[in-house]
C-alpha cells in the first residue's frame, strides 16, 4: 500500500501543476487591412514593460526591437506553451470586414505599464515589417484580463528591418 502512494504521488508531481497554477492570460483579436493578406506571413507578439514610455506611433513604422533595450521584452507564451520575448502567431484569418483573428498570450506576468506589439511579418526571406500595432495595457491581474483589439495597418513600403526577435 505504501508503495502504490509513493508512486502516485510522484505520478502527480511528474505531471506538473494543473490548469488552475498557470499564470494570468490576454487574448487578442487581431484586425487586419485586405492589403496585408497578400504580403505577411505571421504575426509576431510581445509584450514591453515601461509601456507608458514608448510612443506608439513611432513603435509602428519601424522594428519594436531597434527600438527598446531588450531586457523591457516579458517573456511570453502563445497558447501552445512555447515562450519567448516574442511569439509568432501563423495566420489564420477569418475572411470578413474587417479580417480578424483571436490569438492569446498565456503565464503572462502580472504588473502594470504593458504596451502589446503586434507586427506583420513579411514573406521575403528575410521578413521586413509589413505592419505593426501598439497597445498599452494598463495592468494584467491574476486570472481573466480584458481582450485586447490590434488593428493591424499596412505600411508601404515595408520597414527594411528584421523585426525577429
Amino acid at each position: 500500500m505504501r508503495r502504490s502512494l509513493v508512486a502516485a504521488a510522484l505520478v502527480l508531481v511528474a505531471c506538473g501543476p494543473g490548469p488552475e497554477a498557470a499564470g494570468p492570460g490576454v487574448d487578442l483579436t487581431l484586425v487586419a487591412s485586405a492589403g496585408l493578406l497578400d504580403v505577411i506571413s505571421a504575426f509576431q507578439v510581445s509584450l514591453v514593460a515601461n509601456g507608458s514610455a514608448l510612443d506608439c506611433v513611432t513603435v509602428q513604422k519601424s522594428c519594436v526591437k531597434d527600438q527598446v533595450d531588450a531586457s523591457r521584452f516579458v517573456t511570453v507564451k502563445d497558447g501552445s506553451g512555447k515562450s519567448g520575448r516574442a511569439v509568432v502567431v501563423p495566420i489564420a484569418l477569418t475572411a470578413g470586414t474587417p479580417n480578424t483573428q483571436d490569438a492569446s498570450l498565456r503565464d503572462v506576468p502580472p504588473g502594470k505599464n504593458f504596451a502589446l506589439v503586434v507586427e506583420a511579418l513579411s514573406k521575403d526571406s528575410p521578413p521586413r515589417l509589413s505592419g505593426s500595432a501598439c497597445n498599452y495595457v494598463k495592468e494584467i491581474v491574476p486570472g481573466n484580463n480584458a481582450t485586447v483589439f490590434s488593428k493591424i495597418e499596412l505600411l508601404s513600403p515595408a520597414a527594411a528591418c528584421d523585426p525577429r526577435l
